[in-house]
């Protein structure tokens, strides 16, 4: 078994206290008055022993664990896989870990992974929050533990979030559509009582509005926020029925609904965008290799995930502050591809 190189083994190599090896550690050898060349030596020595300092030990002495619990929505959805990534890559950037988990949509699943993750210890949350989860995130809240919702939140609740313009998004896509002369256009939804899916559907209207089109309730296909690919070919069975000029082109409002059309598109026999042009929100790896690469409405992922952490840890470094909430909202990218026609 290797022996774990400890303060005492660092020390004994130079020929310094143990005390001083553990301030150079812990970046107080300015404030001690310890001279930068001896401060490089330990750090030097350090390096080429491995040391590798005990989290607990030290968490306990600072009240700090330097890590980071990260709650997303769903792991079956490209998105949050990709945005989890640049939220870790971020945190690493800043010496933090993350703790991972999922809540698959289900707030009686993210309460319990929000009071395990207490229990661990981690300095602060970022969480995109499902359909009825605002209680808990009222207790978060008045916990005064530090948290960032991302992707959605709750307009009663006055807290950190990072989201995009979701109705702008929408409204610019089916605008577009539109712009290249599609008429019939569907949109497919889920029926979440969350504020990021109302607003992309509030978009679609506007625009159909805006251009004159009057809204057909029947070309609107809300999911349940359960759903499966079956509901989501049903869905498209249903608007497309006998007749394929039922519908000229779609909307999809989230990548996971996308990829499950495109495929229901497929087995219908129905091509891409000769059928029926498409364009979605989010812009998974499978958008970009599809035989008709698919027109997205791209959220600003790595913005997103750098940002979350930074008002994150500003909140986490200058407890009892009185920083004011960061409401961010950000644009999505506009991306043409050939699913529209173009």
């Amino acid at each position: 078994m290797i022996k774990k190189t400890s303060l005492s083994d660092i020390a004994q190599k130079l020929g310094v206290s143990k005390t001083l090896v553990s301030l150079v550690l812990n970046g107080k050898g300015k404030e001690h008055r310890i001279s930068d060349v001896v401060c490089k030596k330990v750090m030097e020595v350090a390096r080429e022993m491995n040391y590798q300092p005990n989290q607990l030990a030290k968490s306990l002495r600072t009240g700090k664990t330097n890590t980071i619990g990260l709650i997303i929505a769903d792991i079956a959805n490209p998105f949050f896989g990709k945005l989890g990534r640049e939220i870790e890559k971020e945190a690493a950037r800043k010496g933090y870990r993350v703790m991972f988990c999922s809540s698959d949509e289900s707030a009686e699943k993210s309460k319990l992974q929000i009071e395990m993750m207490l229990q661990g210890h981690v300095d602060g949350f970022i969480i995109s929050p499902p359909m009825n989860s605002e209680e808990q995130i009222r207790d978060l809240s008045r916990s005064n533990k530090p948290f960032v919702l991302i992707d959605r939140f709750f307009p009663e609740i006055d807290s950190n979030y990072i989201i995009v313009d979701n109705q702008e998004a929408a409204y610019n896509a089916t605008t577009h559509l539109i712009a290249r002369g599609y008429k019939k256009i569907a949109c497919i939804t889920v029926n979440a009582d969350l504020v990021n899916m109302k607003d992309r559907l509030i978009g679609y209207k506007k625009a159909l509005l805006d251009s004159g089109i009057k809204l057909d309730k029947n070309l609107v296909k809300e999911l349940q926020f359960s759903h499966e690919s079956k509901d989501v070919f049903k869905a498209i069975k249903q608007l497309t029925g006998k007749n394929k000029d039922c519908i000229d082109a779609i909307l999809f409002t989230t990548s996971k609904v996308g990829i499950m059309g495109i495929e229901s598109l497929n087995v219908l026999g129905l091509n891409i965008p000769n059928d029926i042009a498409i364009v979605s929100f989010d812009d998974p790896d499978a958008y970009k290799i599809c035989y008709s690469p698919v027109t997205t409405m791209a959220q600003p992922l790595t913005e997103i995930g750098k940002m979350a952490v930074q008002v994150l840890l500003a909140e986490i470094k200058n407890p009892g502050s009185s920083i004011k909430t960061q409401k961010i909202t950000l644009k999505t990218n506009f991306v043409i591809r050939k699913s529209c026609g173009s």
